[in-house]
C-alpha cells in the first residue's frame, strides 16, 4: 500500500509556502484538501484538535503549521 500524505488548507500564505515546501520532496505521495469545501473543518477539529492550517498528516505523526512542515522537510531531505 502506497503511503499518503494529506495537507489540509484554506488559502492562506502559509498554505501556499506548505504546498511548495512538500510538492518537491512528496510528488504524488501528497493529497491536498482545501478545508473550505464540504464541512471538512468541523471533521479536522474533531480527528486532529484542530482546524487551522496548514496541518499535514502522515503516516508517522500530525504537523501543525508551516515551522513545524519545515522541520519535517529538512529531515526527509537529510536522509538518503
Amino acid at each position: 500500500m502506497d503511503m499518503k500524505y494529506v495537507l489540509f488548507v484554506k488559502g492562506g500564505k502559509e498554505d501556499e509556502e506548505a504546498i511548495e515546501l512538500l510538492r518537491p520532496v512528496l510528488g504524488d505521495k501528497l493529497v491536498v484538501i482545501d478545508v473550505r469545501k464540504n464541512g471538512v473543518r468541523g471533521w479536522m477539529l474533531w480527528e486532529y484538535g484542530s482546524d487551522e492550517t496548514p496541518l499535514l498528516t502522515t503516516p508517522t505523526g500530525v504537523y501543525y503549521g508551516v515551522k513545524a512542515i519545515r522541520s519535517l522537510v529538512r529531515r526527509m531531505e537529510d536522509v538518503p
